[in-house]
């Protein structure tokens, strides 16, 4: 059965996002990629219907990690973090779930991270501003 799967053991806090490459796709001629909300498992686009790599794809979910001394993440040297969207992850990216997470909120996609990050200063924090 053709379609794009999402990984098991992807958190399901944050709706999955897919894109298309296909330029027919594009709103606007500058444009990269056609992005869209994915609501089940097996997608193809919304627009042209491909259902395929390299047209179709999932995007990656990055977080913010944060530096935070009572983080349940323990990064380089002992240093201790947290993922903004949900302070009980013990870790972010697995061998399967296409997930990351970066300290610098330029690179951040995950809308409940953004939102944290916005809320409470959280960039701030790692030493970056909030206008990208």
């Amino acid at each position: 059965m053709p379609g794009i799967l999402i990984p098991g053991d992807r958190t399901t806090k944050q709706k999955p996002r897919g894109c298309c490459m296909n330029p027919e796709c594009f709103d606007a001629s500058d444009q990269q990629r056609f992005e869209f909300d994915v609501e089940n498992d097996r997608f193809c686009c919304p627009k042209c219907g491909a259902d395929r790599p390299p047209v179709v794809a999932l995007l990656s979910l990055v977080h913010l990690q944060v530096r935070d001394k009572a983080g349940k993440m323990v990064g380089f040297g002992g240093l201790r973090y947290r993922v903004a969207c949900d302070q009980k992850r013990v870790h972010v990216a697995t061998i399967s779930n296409d997930e990351a997470a970066t300290g610098d909120i330029r690179f951040v996609n995950c809308p409940g991270c953004l939102k944290a990050a916005f809320e409470e200063n959280l960039p701030k924090l790692n030493g970056f501003s909030l206008n990208k």
